[in-house]
């Protein structure tokens, strides 16, 4: 008895200590952005930086709420997703694919809340920049890699891959965790690669190898050493 007793404060303050923990995560991620997006704006109005700011720590409890109340769904259906890449299997892929977009489509009504009150306070460009603070910058970075992977891509293939790593970027924005972020950029890149490059006439796995042992025969030998 005495040693629930005696217990009881060690656990009531691991629990807060929990709590202290998650809420200063938040604060921190929140934090991040505060800074991260202004700076990427380059915003010099005080009342514009505050809308955005406002719009932004509004997003991050909405997005906060959501995942609370629906991680323990979309967690097994991207195992399932993997599960069936992992085999080849393009219809169960598929299948957990549209059971994710159908979980996510409840936060439909809070993504167009935030996009509208960014637009309320930013012009078309700076709203795309917001989405790739939020997103690490992925569009342009795959798309460049995909330039010097697929070096004879045509200007209209080009616009198809870039239409779709924004699409992923557009989903990924609704997303805490990186892992997931980069999940819905991966479910592109299977769009792009195994079905638009792919009927384009390209050989993406054979364009991925040459683009490796193109990279290793570039780096810079190693010297032995002493010399």
């Amino acid at each position: 008895m005495f040693g629930a007793i005696a217990a009881a404060p060690t656990i009531v303050r691991a629990q807060t200590d929990s709590a202290d923990g998650a809420a200063n995560q938040e604060k921190a991620s929140l934090e991040k952005h505060d800074k991260a997006v202004p700076a990427a704006l380059k915003l010099t109005d005080p009342a514009q930086e505050a809308k955005v700011r406002d719009a932004l720590a509004a997003w991050f409890a909405a997005l906060k709420t959501w995942h609370a109340a629906n991680d323990a769904q979309i967690k097994p259906l991207w195992n399932d997703f993997n599960k069936a890449r992992s085999a080849q299997n393009a219809t169960n892929a598929n299948a957990a694919l549209d059971k994710i977009a159908g979980v996510y489509a409840s936060f439909k009504p809070q993504h167009e809340k935030f996009l509208a009150d960014l637009s309320a306070a930013l012009s078309p460009a700076q709203v795309e920049a917001v989405k790739d603070v939020l997103t690490v910058n992925k569009v342009k970075v795959t798309y460049d890699a995909y330039q010097e992977i697929f070096p004879n891509l045509t200007d209209a293939q080009k616009a198809v891959v870039l239409q779709n790593l924004q699409a992923a970027r557009e989903q990924a924005i609704d997303c805490e965790a990186m892992p997931e972020k980069s999940a819905f950029f991966k479910k592109y890149k299977i769009k792009i690669e195994d079905d638009y490059l792919t009927a384009q006439g390209y050989n993406p796995q054979q364009a991925r190898k040459d683009f490796a042992a193109k990279q290793k025969a570039d780096a810079p030998k190693k010297k032995p050493a002493g010399e």
